[in-house]
């Protein structure tokens, strides 16, 4: 087991979850057009995403290491 690994994705799976809980509360503050909002919601739902299944990959590598 890779303690340093499984650390690091357990920070990146915070981070990702972290950035989903203000992107939601921020939204409804943001004054754009419906296209713009669109843009800005899959950008954060791709990055989120790539946060989540890095780290879930992190984990489960440093697990069976």
């Amino acid at each position: 087991m890779n303690v340093e690994l499984v650390v690091f994705g357990l920070i990146a799976i915070a981070i990702g979850i972290a950035l989903l809980y203000a992107a939601r509360h921020l939204y409804p503050r943001l004054e754009l057009v419906d296209e713009a909002l669109a843009s800005v919601r899959l950008l954060t739902a791709i990055i989120v995403a790539l946060l989540l299944l890095g780290g879930l990959g992190l984990v489960l590598v440093g697990a069976l290491m």
